[in-house]
């Protein structure tokens, strides 16, 4: 039998880096083909997108691998036709697997991955063996033909019946959508709670909105969740959506339950379980934690317990280091100070911005500003208002800063300039080829309200220079009106007034 041929050293060494390349992509890819769904939507679309790209490069480079291997090498012309007809083959399996593993959570889960898993190295492996000879010698070309373009044929076809369980996996969801449409058009209006509760379990999160909105109707929601509670079938993750009343009965029975979930939960062995099986389970508690603090029902107890029960856990989420944050002196009763969900819920402990959140119905506005302006701590309330990380809450207290009687105090002026200055920031300012009415500027101003808390300010005694300055910089880029004429002469004279 003839000698076969021996690649030059040139060709191994390039075949060699050729392939170290493309296994430092594959690596590559495996990451991205793993960790396609852990952000929001747009992150996901982003990250799928960078992984499809990999994807494509990883199978130029396996092409280019296997035609040196063909060329220079000892690959068998078998093996040869294989691996021409087989890596395109292959590549669409990838292709394939990396829609599927869009969807990790639904059949077939992550078993789409061993595709571009395993057809890489072993392409790999297979045209670095045709061209060392100390390989060929070791290995038989029948056993090389057999394992590598054997098992990448059957790796191709594996991705049919993958793809054929995902298809019959969305016809069941089609038919579950259905019925789940068909169930929730029939349910009566005037149904108890737990007839509502279980369509909360959809992925349509528009569909899920309605449910809650209906629940927040029923005139029975509030005695239905005491007994849902103590059954124990509640869904916690839920109990802050449906417009309860958070009473010491509902506080009571949802420690209670909350405590049972946490034993229940609880591992007999440490570490044997992944913290994914319980992650929805803690979000949820979490959640109802949250909304119960915030409402004066303190779960310090309950909120160790679960912190407890997950460390038993392993690979522990975001939602696992809420659980301590729940123990913050802070968060006890900070919904009720700062965002109740009811008027009724309002009392002089109540902030500033608790009052002005319900100033914007015009059914009650005059209520919340008259109890506003009766807070002994309404000042310290706007300042700290005026210098919040909210986007809405610094522009709530200028819009209403005239109207609370405030103490114009050097913190408050100070607080409340810096913020008119970015509110006049916000604006556009036409160019000079772009004409622009004055009624626009208070349109996008909101009804004037900076120039109403400016004019205010400077009323009062504030140092409002730099702010004044702004503001006429602002209004002398709008066309000329009376409307306009009248606030820059008024500008002018507060920011010429004798200190």
């Amino acid at each position: 039998m003839p000698d076969q041929p021996q690649a030059p050293p040139v060709t191994a060494g390039v075949s060699v880096g050729v392939s170290v390349v493309t296994l430092l992509i594959w690596v590559f890819t495996l990451v991205g083909l793993a960790n396609m769904t852990g952000s929001d939507p747009a992150g996901n679309a982003m990250s799928q997108g960078f992984t499809a790209l990999a994807l494509i490069l990883l199978w130029v480079m396996l092409a280019v691998v296997a035609l040196i291997g063909i060329k220079k090498g000892a690959m068998p012309r078998a093996a040869g036709i294989a691996a021409l007809l087989l890596i395109p083959a292959s590549g669409f399996a990838a292709m394939t697997a990396l829609d599927l593993l869009t969807r990790p959570s639904t059949p077939p889960f992550f078993w789409p991955i061993v595709i571009p898993t395993l057809v890489p190295p072993l392409v790999v492996v297979s045209s670095i063996w045709g061209l060392i000879p100390a390989l060929r010698a070791a290995i038989a070309p029948r056993y090389v033909a057999l394992g590598v373009w054997g098992l990448t044929a059957v790796l191709c076809v594996a991705i049919f019946p993958l793809q054929q369980m995902r298809t019959a996996v969305v016809e069941q969801q089609k038919v579950a959508v259905v019925k789940y449409e068909a169930d929730l058009a029939s349910l009566p209006a005037n149904s108890p709670l737990w007839a509502w509760t279980p369509f909360l379990d959809t992925r349509n999160e528009v569909r899920r909105r309605e449910v809650i909105d209906r629940i927040r109707r029923l005139d029975s929601r509030q005695s239905d969740a005491e007994v849902m509670l103590d059954r124990g079938d509640f869904p916690l993750g839920y109990l802050g959506s449906m417009d309860l009343e958070p009473t010491p009965t509902i506080c009571d029975k949802a420690r209670n339950l909350l405590r049972q979930r946490a034993a229940k939960l609880t591992l007999p062995s440490p570490q044997s379980k992944p913290y994914d099986t319980i992650a929805e389970e803690v979000s949820g508690a979490a959640a109802a934690m949250t909304w119960l603090v915030g409402y004066e029902c303190s779960c310090d107890a309950e909120s160790r317990a679960w912190e407890a029960m997950a460390k038993a856990y392993t690979n522990p989420h975001y939602e696992f280091r809420r659980l301590a944050e729940i123990r913050n002196p802070k968060n006890f009763g900070r919904t009720l100070r700062e965002r109740p969900s009811r008027f009724s819920m309002l009392s002089p402990k109540s902030h500033l911005k608790a009052w002005l959140g319900f100033a914007d119905d015009a059914a009650l506005r005059e209520q919340a500003l008259t109890g506003a302006r009766k807070l002994d701590h309404r000042t310290a309330d706007a300042i700290d208002m005026l210098g919040d990380n909210d986007f809405f809450t610094p522009s709530r207290a200028i819009r209403y800063l005239p109207e609370l009687d405030l103490e114009a105090t050097p913190p408050l002026c100070a607080a409340a300039v810096k913020q008119l200055l970015v509110e006049f920031s916000k604006i556009y300012r036409p160019k000079p080829d772009d004409p622009r009415p004055y009624r626009e500027l208070l349109d996008r101003l909101g009804v004037q309200a900076p120039l109403t808390a400016l004019i205010w300010a400077a009323k009062n005694g504030c140092d409002a220079d730099a702010a004044l300055t702004d503001a006429e910089a602002l209004v002398r880029t709008y066309q000329d009106s009376p409307a306009r004429a009248a606030m820059l002469a008024e500008l002018t004279q507060l920011r010429h007034k004798p200190q």
